[in-house]
């Protein structure tokens, strides 16, 4: 089972490369935004104990997400993988309820909508510099 683990973990941290960006995006809802396929980018906002994520078409807008699903493979600090399915959010994003006694890592989320798919990888260890960044007296 370790072994599995493991192998789960570096394909995991594999596929964070792949996903990794050199272009800033705007930021819709004050997450970030990562791009998702050659037609999507993704939007993910952790606050609250929730993790939402937002898919917007190729100039950042939101989209519907009516009639589609998102699930997330997500890595732990220590190493473990959490898959699990969101739920949706209204008509335009989706949220996973983050557990207050587990110290995430990273998440690769993916939605589907008719035929097509989009995956994006966040760092969710970024919601600790952005909360102490805002308790300094910064909004963004």
């Amino acid at each position: 089972m370790r072994k599995v683990n493991y192998l789960l973990s570096a394909l995991l941290f594999a596929a964070t490369t792949l996903f990794a960006q050199d272009h800033k995006h705007g930021s819709p809802h004050g997450g970030e935004v990562k791009t998702a396929g050659a037609d999507f980018h993704m939007e993910a906002v952790v606050k609250n104990g929730m993790m939402i994520v937002y898919l917007l078409d190729a100039k950042e807008k939101p989209m519907s997400t009516t009639g589609a699903t998102a699930h997330a493979t997500i890595q732990t600090v220590d190493g473990k993988i959490i898959k699990s399915a969101f739920k949706a959010n209204g008509k335009d994003s989706f949220v996973y309820k983050l557990s207050p006694s587990i110290k995430y890592n990273k998440a690769i989320v993916t939605i589907k909508t008719g035929k097509k798919a989009a995956s994006a990888s966040f760092d969710l260890n970024k919601k600790a510099a952005i909360k102490s960044h805002e308790a300094a007296g910064h909004q963004h």
